[in-house]
């Protein structure tokens, strides 16, 4: 699918500025294989306050710019385009809020697959060393992790979001008269209650108990809120409950609403069905939890 390019003049000059403000004495960084026409990850800059580049995998029609700015002492700025999308985010610390914008475009398997393979590139490139990223490069980080993980052809609105609660350290319980089953027992649906396909269940940052069962709640179009028990955390299977894909680099903590993700995508395909929508809201409740819980916490 073709999209016109709306990088504007403004971001273009940074970006473009950005080229020369590398590493004192460094030159460009590049992949190894570029000249062999394969996936290539160029870093243009890489400074205290700045880091930009692009990932380039040549003949599969995956590119990805990107460039994130340390705006001040807790403060970024981050511009994105994945094949031409765009995306722009800002944090704050000191407020405890981000805003994000997708301009109402969506992602589709090729730019899904552009964005995790850029992912695993800036793992490579940081050592796989995601605690000792600075503000700017975290934030990179973490909103591909959580851009990568979106249902394909899913809207990708104006958001902000408000980091400013407490984490949570609560375990979830099912309502009352809510049976809680196994993961997938038919009978974890909640058939005759009065529960809306697609409802809210947003818990904040709600950390998950380490390597025991914890309650997952989901729903979709074809049935009821299910509540299910499903062993998570770090010794669980591709480490069921974090924030993001697996157990590796851009993933963050072990919470609920990112274990109703990873449930729902398990169930229903979710990011790694290339038409999945079921798993929508589940996907927007996790989106605090990919940018600001604790990387590999869990109680």
């Amino acid at each position: 699918m073709s999209r016109m390019r709306l990088l504007s003049g403004v971001a273009a000059a940074v970006l473009g500025a950005a080229a020369c403000t590398t590493i004192s004495g460094e030159e460009p960084s590049a992949s190894p294989g570029a000249e062999a026409g394969e996936a290539e990850l160029r870093i243009t800059a890489h400074t205290e306050t700045a880091f930009a580049g692009t990932f380039d995998a040549k003949g599969e029609g995956e590119l990805v710019e990107f460039e994130a700015h340390r705006t001040g002492p807790a403060t970024a700025t981050l511009h994105l385009e994945v094949n031409g999308q765009p995306f722009d985010a800002s944090y704050d610390g000191e407020a405890m809020t981000a805003r994000w914008n997708g301009y109402n475009g969506a992602l589709y398997p090729e730019d899904l697959a552009a964005l995790k393979h850029t992912l695993a590139a800036l793992g490579d490139h940081f050592g796989g060393d995601q605690e000792s990223l600075r503000l700017h490069e975290d934030f990179l980080v973490r909103r591909i992790s959580f851009w990568s993980e979106a249902p394909a052809g899913l809207t990708m609105p104006e958001r902000e979001l408000d980091l400013s609660a407490p984490h949570g350290e609560t375990v979830r319980v099912a309502p009352p008269g809510v049976v809680v089953h196994e993961e997938g027992a038919a009978e974890s649906e909640t058939g005759a209650l009065e529960v809306n396909h697609q409802a809210a269940n947003e818990d904040g940052i709600l950390y998950l108990r380490c390597n025991v069962a914890s309650i997952a709640v989901h729903d979709a179009s074809g049935h009821c809120t299910q509540f299910e028990s499903i062993f998570a955390g770090p010794n669980s299977d591709d480490c069921y409950g974090k924030c993001g894909s697996g157990c590796g680099f851009g993933t963050a903590g072990y919470t609920y609403d990112c274990l109703d993700h990873d449930r729902c995508g398990r169930a229903h395909g979710g990011s790694a069905n290339p038409w999945d929508d079921e798993c929508g809201d589940e996907y927007w409740e996790a989106d605090d939890d990919f940018l600001n819980s604790i990387i590999g916490r869990c109680l």
